[in-house]
């Protein structure tokens, strides 16, 4: 009956001639994963997708009896996928899909994969879906990359939308979560499915936020979480917390905890400008501690959590006048130290605690740096809000030279400051620590030269799994007046001790906008393997003419530091190639990688713990030539490395951000010799 069915769609697939330029499917039996599949009859269930080929039996199991019925445009995999995610869903009747699952598919996978080929729709033409050969774009083809975000996207919709956070998923660099203050009053939450290059805008449930977003993902990226101010009234605000069980395209993950209440309210008056860290190193003993801190009229707060953010424990740090401040951010090391920073404006000064435990305890501030600057001061860009000082932190897990320091950046100015915003100058600091905090030595992380003429401020600051430490602000160098303002980033490979020549990363000025927020007080960045991304407030005038809109835009940097070099896994970028790709198979996954350069005639593959140095273990010492391989998986977030062979000896296993070659595996499937690439 099967083989009968797909003859007739097959037989109609060819003598369609009502479609412009129809594509022909043929579905080859090779090609599929599981012998036991008779993968041609899938297309009775939707339009095809080669995607279809890694079912098996077993996930054909979910599928209802009458899925042949269910005429959504989404294809089989995609149907199993959502069903095996989504167990609750109806099996007979109508609505058994989302109404809105077409559109997650859309985003999700950019359409519909034949032949190496991404057509972009599908339409049904009496009882077959087809595609139009025109719409085609090939997946080696830049146009229909899935790669991470290039340039600028605009995330926000409508206008009026400032104070931003971002955060990319450690298990899935396509997955990619952020919060604005607004548009629309309330904090709006954001998801990407595809790097950044497009974002679904959501509302936290219950209502009632006010903004001052920060999100951050559990280690494994199941969770994503945000924290929000919510019923603010005379008597300030309070401080709720949110977690999402979908990669963010709803906050109600708290829910299966206690139903009906998606969120948690850690501080219930007095609150302000929360921020929100999560331990996500595999070697900490607190990893997955949920970290939170905020001030309550200006007492730096504190809040743990031990339990995915079910619960939290709270703690209050000194009410010391030279301890005052607003504007706090948590790093964590790979031992599960806590650095808590914050500005003291009564003292103009940077601060630290420090913790040994998971946040139970803390030991006494110390002081990072003075500032000469206290809470705000007015800019010719900035005069109505001003610029804010506030502390971005973060830490080095790598193995590398610097491995261990802990960083922090902040607005500063660049000598006492007055009412007048054209005495006033800003610039960005940047401190390193070497010994876990005890001591601090301070740099600048861009030119000082033009420091009387040239704004800096709002920076905000990610440190690469290799090491490097990047930094992006806004900056006025290309306004005469300083009215007016461009996205800039600069790295350091050497633990921030000198940088790199800052780039202009927007392609647009914007300019100041004097709606009392003008830029909101704080901008965002994050990094996730080489995938680097920021966020922040753009004021251009999208139709480009001079009307005001003021926005939130990501922007995907190509990040500085990275030395590609013998047994550089190609990216499509600097070195040409297919790059090493991952994919499920069942409970497998699927390696493919490009041929090396050379003489490679064999490959080993290598299985490391993410955010483990010098974990790899051999999974196969030779491929038989192969640029494939099937593996089941030892161990949760994972990572592989293809490594060539030849004549018995193995090649690089490729070189870190500062250039430097990468150990053999403790246990290597042959003696490392590497030798410069030629042509075959």
């Amino acid at each position: 009956m099967r083989l009968k069915i797909v003859v007739c769609l097959l037989a109609v697939l060819a003598a369609a001639p009502t479609h412009a330029a129809p594509v022909s499917v043929r579905v080859d039996p090779a090609r599929g994963f599981d012998p036991r599949v008779d993968y041609a009859s899938l297309l009775a269930f939707g339009p095809w997708d080669d995607r279809n080929y890694d079912l098996t039996l077993e996930d054909l199991a979910v599928l209802a009896p009458d899925e042949a019925e269910n005429r959504e445009a989404i294809p089989a995999f995609f149907r199993v996928r959502m069903r095996q995610a989504r167990p609750e869903l109806r099996k007979s009747g109508p609505a058994q899909y989302p109404r809105h699952a077409y559109v997650i598919f859309r985003q999700m996978f950019g359409g519909y994969l034949v032949d190496d080929v991404l057509y972009p729709t599908a339409a049904r033409d009496g009882a077959r879906w087809v595609f139009d050969r025109e719409t085609g774009v090939r997946v080696d083809d830049p146009a229909a990359a899935t790669a991470f975000v290039t340039g600028e996207v605009r995330v926000t919709s409508p206008n009026g939308a400032a104070e931003s956070a971002i955060k990319v998923s450690p298990a899935d660099p396509d997955r990619v979560i952020a919060g604005t203050n607004g548009p629309l009053g309330g904090q709006r939450m954001h998801y990407s499915t595809n790097g950044g290059t497009t974002w679904t805008q959501v509302n936290l449930p219950l209502g009632g936020t006010s903004g001052d977003p920060a999100v951050d993902w559990s280690s494994d990226g199941a969770n994503a979480y945000t924290t929000t101010l919510g019923n603010c009234s005379f008597f300030g605000c309070q401080v709720w917390f949110y977690r999402s069980n979908d990669f963010g395209a709803t906050w109600t993950g708290l829910e299966s905890a206690t139903p009906g209440d998606p969120r948690r309210e850690i501080a219930t008056s007095s609150a302000d400008k929360e921020y929100l860290h999560v331990d996500k190193h595999a070697t900490s003993p607190y990893k997955d501690r949920v970290y939170v801190t905020w001030h309550n009229n200006n007492v730096m707060q504190f809040a743990v959590s031990a339990d995915r953010g079910n619960t939290f424990a709270s703690q209050t740090f000194s009410n010391n006048s030279a301890e005052l401040g607003i504007g706090s951010d948590i790093a964590s090391g790979k031992n599960g130290e806590v650095w808590y920073f914050w500005p003291a404006f009564n003292s103009r000064t940077i601060r630290m605690r420090k913790s040994t435990n998971g946040g139970q305890t803390f030991g006494t501030s110390i002081v990072v740096a003075s500032t000469q600057g206290a809470f705000t001061f007015p800019l010719p860009s900035f005069d109505a809000r001003q610029a804010f000082l506030y502390v971005a932190a973060d830490a080095d897990l790598s193995s590398g030279t610097y491995g261990g320091s802990v960083y922090a950046a902040w607005t500063d100015a660049t000598a006492p400051t007055t009412s007048n915003p054209s005495t006033n100058h800003g610039r960005v600091q940047v401190a390193y620590s070497r010994d876990g905090g005890g001591s601090w030595t301070v740099t600048t992380p861009h030119p000082t030269a033009d420091a009387l003429t040239v704004d800096r401020y709002h920076p905000w600051l990610a440190v690469g799994a290799d090491g490097v430490v990047h930094v992006v602000y806004y900056d006025t160098s290309r306004s005469a007046d300083r009215t007016r303002v461009d996205l800039f980033y600069a790295y350091s490979t050497d633990g921030a001790q000198t940088w790199s020549v800052p780039q202009r990363v927007t392609s647009v000025q914007s300019p100041n906008i004097n709606d009392g927020f003008e830029w909101g007080d704080y901008n965002g960045l994050d990094i996730v393997l080489q995938n680097l991304i920021a966020i922040y407030t753009d004021n251009r005038d999208e139709s480009g003419g001079t009307a005001q809109s003021v926005d939130v835009y990501a922007i995907g940097i190509p990040p500085g530091g990275a030395s590609p070099g013998a047994g550089t896994v190609p990216d499509g970028d600097a070195i040409a190639g297919a790059p090493l790709t991952v994919d499920r198979s069942g409970g497998d996954v699927a390696l493919s990688w490009s041929a090396a350069c050379g003489l490679a005639t064999d490959y080993a593959v290598y299985e490391g713990q993410l955010g483990v140095p010098n974990s790899l273990v051999s999974r196969l010492c030779s491929t038989g030539g192969a640029t494939t391989a099937t593996i089941t998986p030892n161990q949760d977030a994972a990572y592989y490395l293809v490594v060539p062979l030849n004549a018995g000896n193995e090649g690089s296993y490729g070189r870190d951000g500062l250039g430097n070659e990468r150990a053999p595996a403790a246990t290597a499937c042959a003696t490392q010799q590497i030798a410069a690439c030629s042509a075959p």
